[in-house]
């Protein structure tokens, strides 16, 4: 994705907080300079992230903030982001000959360059003021399309019984932490918002309602902390409710950078919460408020619909209430995966087989690669994503079962919506290397398309593959296609599908 950015024309690029091989990217001459100027021919200038030059220090890459200046400004870090080290100390090293002249001109340089062709020397605030702001931010057409954004954004999981979506007049109870919050919709490292046009659940669901007063919300909980007399309150709201609406999850700043969790799963205090409702034996919809893949455990997972709503930004009560009572229909996908259990973090899709790959129909299996407690697999694989319709997937249509080396190679599938809702279906094609010079993911992702389909539709869905899409990087850092068989899947997500298979025939 890096090269491709730099292929489109990008005009500047960032250097990471990590390292690559025992080297930090903000000190790294081969990252910068060999690798994103010599092989790639990258012209814009790099920036580092917030003091990633400074952090040089830290990873005990260098050994004080002249040095750190030092490294990272002769790896190829034209701009010193925040941490000052550029300003305080790049005129003694220019006058010490540890940075030379031409270094510092070719920063200032590309700096300039990049100003200029934006025309920030004509204009630098690029028609930006005050008049063109009122007008323009929160303006009718963004704020719907920030409600249109985030119904597009939410992600159905579970739907037993076609329960959802909700009927606009029954009697509903919204319980949770995240019932009437409007603190935690915009998510985490996000500017400044409107804080008036800021939209809870509670309103987004009051306003889709035949009768508003026919919702009942308690918070029940408070996110990692129990509240006095909640629980109690939230059954209270509940009791007289045909479905109950739970608003769990995480607070936006359990998200994000530095928030990692050694249990990925919905704090104590509002599984409490989940337990008493369910303990109400009525129609239960989770809808998780979360920035990250979730462990879901309990009367969570065993709720009858489980949503994930993310932090949909300010119109989020619009968006999801748009989405549970069908005005629109589901259409997200997970860019992650859901893990069964919180142990098997980090969970790729992509992931590698190992030299003893456990067989799924043998649970307890001695000396292979496989949990005690769990399968191998996701609980909500990348690409999962339910809709309201109930789509269908024929078997792999391909024109043949061989690809040449400078061809193309045409395969469909035909979806069918047997549900009575219409459908918005995701179309993915994976593919898998059986033998290569290095070894491959079990699956990739290759392509990819969206289909509308109304109650009863089929529809084929077509795509043309190339050897180009079938390479990877080699020992050596360059990108190699290699001729042999390969397995390939039509599917809605990254455990199922209708698979094939058809082989890359080498050059003449």
């Amino acid at each position: 994705p890096f090269k491709a950015a730099v292929d489109a024309g990008c005009l500047s690029i960032m250097s990471a907080f990590n390292d690559l091989n025992g080297v930090p990217a903000s000190g790294s001459r081969k990252l910068l300079t060999d690798i994103l100027r010599g092989e790639w021919g990258f012209e814009g200038f790099v920036v580092s992230d917030y003091t990633s030059e400074q952090e040089l220090i830290a990873h005990g890459f260098a050994e004080d903030g002249r040095d750190a200046a030092r490294l990272a400004f002769n790896a190829g870090v034209d701009v010193s982001m925040v941490s000052g080290l550029y300003l305080e100390h790049l005129p003694s090293l220019v006058a010490s000959g540890e940075v030379s002249m031409g270094r510092l001109d070719e920063a200032v340089r590309r700096v300039l360059t990049t100003k200029a062709a934006l025309g920030l020397f004509d204009d630098p605030y690029r028609g930006t003021d005050v008049a063109r702001e009122k007008a323009v931010v929160g303006s009718r057409d963004h704020i719907e399309l920030s409600r249109e954004a985030g119904r597009k954004s939410v992600v159905l999981l579970k739907n037993d019984n076609n329960l959802l979506p909700l009927n606009k007049s029954q009697k509903i109870a919204l319980v949770g932490p995240f019932a009437d919050d409007v603190d935690n919709v915009w998510g985490p490292w996000t500017i400044w918002g409107a804080p008036e046009r800021r939209v809870s659940l509670e309103a987004g669901f009051r306003a889709a309602m035949t009768d508003p007063q026919a919702l009942t919300v308690a918070r029940g909980s408070g996110v990692e902390t129990p509240l006095d007399g909640g629980i109690e309150e939230a059954v209270r709201a509940a009791e007289g409710a045909d479905v109950i609406v739970l608003a769990i999850g995480e607070s936006q700043k359990m998200s994000g950078e530095a928030q990692s969790r050694t249990e990925i799963v919905v704090p104590a205090p509002q599984m409490a919460l989940v337990d008493a409702m369910a303990a109400l034996n009525k129609p239960m919809v989770v809808l998780l408020r979360n920035g990250r893949a979730l462990a879901l455990e309990g009367n969570v997972k065993n709720a009858q619909a489980v949503v994930v709503t993310w932090f949909l930004g300010e119109q989020m009560g619009h968006a999801v209430a748009d989405v549970i009572f069908g005005a629109h229909g589901p259409s997200a996908r997970l860019p992650i995966s859901f893990p069964h259990k919180s142990g098997q973090q980090p969970y790729s899709y992509d992931h590698k087989n190992t030299g003893r790959p456990a067989n799924p129909d043998l649970p307890v299996e001695e000396y292979k690669a496989r949990y005690r407690e769990t399968t191998n697999t996701a609980l909500y694989p990348f690409g999962f994503g339910l809709t309201y319709g109930e789509v269908v997937y024929g078997p792999v249509e391909m024109a043949s079962d061989q690809l040449p080396w400078n061809g193309t190679l045409d395969v469909a599938v035909t979806v069918t919506n047997r549900g009575a809702h219409a459908a918005e279906e995701l179309v993915q094609l994976y593919i898998h290397d059986r033998v290569a010079s290095l070894t491959q993911p079990g699956r990739l992702l290759k392509d990819f398309k969206r289909v509308s389909l109304r109650p009863g539709q089929s529809q084929t869905v077509r795509f043309t593959l190339n050897p180009r899409q079938l390479g990877f990087i080699g020992e050596d850092g360059a990108y190699r296609i290699e001729p042999g068989l390969f397995d390939l899947w039509l599917a809605p997500h990254a455990q199922g599908g209708s698979a094939a298979q058809f082989r890359l025939i080498g050059p003449a």
